[in-house]
């Protein structure tokens, strides 16, 4: 097989995913295709992929939904958002493909295996969960899931979390999973990064360690529990700052209990996001619940330590405890004070450096890498049967 068609049908993405895109549309010669929601992502997302995929780029203008459950709730599993995409089974059928790609096991991959079924392509599933974001999962949730895998021929996931929950939970054997395949927009963040810090020499002028967290302002985050160890830190280390950036529901809670040496910025747009990348010693993220944090890949990119909670999925592939950061317990104060203290007494810039060649290995043409060469292996396999 000469010339690879892939449709990924992604209803809702940022900016970190449209280079991968990109990356994947070159290895592809120009036959990779998304379909995606025109209601789900910012305008900026949207000129950006179709100035990365032009005609490519699969447009559905509008979509419905009913929403179930406590649609206030950060957390995951907690409601439920039925779609109702009208025009999504045409817009697929525009496009003549070799495999298709859903995204998650529901929003439209219901479609996707439908268009699977009907061309006879084989279908795979771009997966993000582990087993402590979905330790909530009502049973009909994993039902459904191990319903749709016997449709699928394999799995695209962030890495060794993801691929435990779907052999744990979904039993996924004897199918290939492929880790890997999540990217930052690092070499965009890295490359501005370093300028800005060319023209800027505040990083000198100061004492202290600055901790940085981006990130919305929700229960979720756990800032909560940083923002009550970093009083006690701060006895210690009255020079040092937390820097967060970001906005969300819990942010006059969260300032009412912060102490002086905590800036609030806001929301910051995404392009000058790299600023504050540059002006920070340390990235933190205390999150009780996430997939794979885009921030950590981000901010290693921009030659930062990691100090990250064992509660986010990404700390296997990413962090490494002695040498570019350090996992902690954000449920564990003498933990979070513990840490906090750990970067006082190692080697910033050379835990900095190892960030740097450790994410260098999750940019995003060494992501669309492996998930073209998974596909290219599932799509011999199926020519062999």
């Amino acid at each position: 097989m000469n010339t690879v068609r892939i449709l990924w049908v992604n209803p809702s993405f940022l900016d970190y995913r449209i280079p991968f895109y990109k990356s994947l549309n070159e290895l592809c010669g120009g036959n990779f295709y998304l379909a995606y929601s025109k209601s789900r992502i910012p305008d900026r997302c949207a000129d950006k992929i179709m100035n990365s995929l032009g005609k490519n780029a699969l447009c559905l203008e509008k979509e419905k939904h009913i929403s179930f459950g406590n649609t206030t709730s950060d957390f995951s599993c907690t409601s439920l958002s039925i779609p109702y995409p009208a025009g999504l089974g045409q817009l697929l059928a525009s496009v003549d493909v070799d495999i298709v790609i859903g995204e998650g096991f529901f929003q439209w991959t219901p479609w996707a295996l439908k268009y699977s079924l009907s061309k006879k392509i084989p279908l795979l599933i771009a997966y993000e969960r582990t087993e402590h974001t979905e330790r909530n999962c009502p049973t009909w949730r994993t039902i459904y899931r191990k319903l749709i895998n016997r449709f699928v021929s394999g799995y695209l996931v962030n890495g060794l979390l993801c691929r435990q929950y779907l052999q744990t939970q979904i039993h996924v054997h004897n199918k290939a999973i492929i880790e890997g395949v999540m990217a930052a927009d690092s070499e965009h963040l890295s490359s501005k990064c370093k300028t800005f810090r060319k023209t800027t020499d505040e990083k000198t002028l100061k004492n202290g360690i600055t901790y940085l967290y981006i990130g919305h302002l929700i229960k979720r985050k756990g800032l909560e529990y940083l923002l009550k160890a970093w009083k006690k830190h701060s006895l210690y280390f009255p020079q040092d700052i937390l820097l967060i950036v970001g906005d969300g529901p819990e942010r006059e809670f969260l300032k009412n209990i912060a102490g002086k040496s905590v800036k609030f910025t806001g929301n910051i747009d995404y392009e000058y996001i790299h600023e504050y990348y540059a002006k920070a010693d340390v990235f933190i993220i205390p999150t009780l619940e996430d997939n794979w944090s885009l921030v950590v890949p981000e901010a290693m990119s921009c030659s930062l330590p990691i100090a990250c909670s064992c509660y986010n999925g990404c700390y296997p592939e990413l962090v490494k405890n002695g040498e570019n950061g350090y996992v902690f317990d954000p449920l564990n104060e003498k933990d979070i004070i513990q840490t906090l203290k750990y970067f006082h007494n190692v080697n910033l810039k050379e835990f900095g450096m190892k960030s740097k060649l450790i994410e260098n290995h999750f940019s995003p043409l060494k992501c669309a890498e492996r998930a073209y060469q998974g596909i290219l292996q599932i799509l011999n396999e199926q020519n062999k049967k």
